[in-house]
């Protein structure tokens, strides 16, 4: 396994670890066809990842692909300066996808930050370590710029918060984010 930076032609991917980031199983239906609604969100998203200034950009983005050059996972992460700004014209080019109330939503991060948005490994590569270590590359990158990496975990996904704690995250908080309570986890 190799860990590259995203290009633009990743962009459908990168959608596919968004989309399983936010709770879906959409990787395991990938392999079987998806359905149309599910091919149209899709493709908003990845048409979103394609330009610069929002939240899932291409160039936020971190590929783990195997000897054969296949993605099998990646890690989109990025400062918290501007945040609510690529939030606003992320949402607003997802605007026909959005089923919750932005308004009460909280800020996934801020200025001084470092978030760790979204990581996804596919199905066939899981319990290999490419999680683990996408998220230390990204605490790395945390490091070298001189902030904390900041990540959202679901109360339930017991998996995620230990792998999380295990590398260095602890709680600090909580935070409403997609209609749903999250815990904040933060790493120095």
């Amino acid at each position: 396994m190799t860990i590259r930076k995203a290009t633009i032609d990743d962009a459908h991917f990168i959608a596919l670890v968004v989309v399983e980031a936010l709770g879906d199983d959409i990787m395991l239906r990938n392999g079987d066809g998806i359905c149309e609604h599910d091919k149209r969100r899709l493709a908003l998203l990845a048409d979103s990842i394609t330009q610069d200034g929002t939240l899932y950009c291409w160039r936020n983005c971190i590929i783990a692909e195997d000897e054969s050059g296949q993605p099998l996972a990646a890690l989109v992460a990025y400062p918290g300066e501007g945040y609510k700004e690529m939030r606003e014209r992320t949402f607003s080019l997802l605007s026909e996808l959005i089923t919750f109330d932005v308004e009460s939503m909280d800020a996934e991060t801020k200025a001084g930050e470092y978030y760790l948005d979204s990581i996804a490994v596919l199905p066939r590569a899981r319990g290999c370590g490419i999680a683990r270590s996408l998220l230390l590359h990204g605490i790395g990158v945390a490091r070298k710029i001189g902030l904390p990496a900041v990540l959202a975990c679901e109360p339930e996904n017991f998996r995620a918060k230990t792998l999380y704690e295990s590398i260095g995250f602890r709680q600090e908080g909580e935070m409403f984010i997609f209609g749903h309570h999250y815990l904040r986890m933060v790493a120095q």
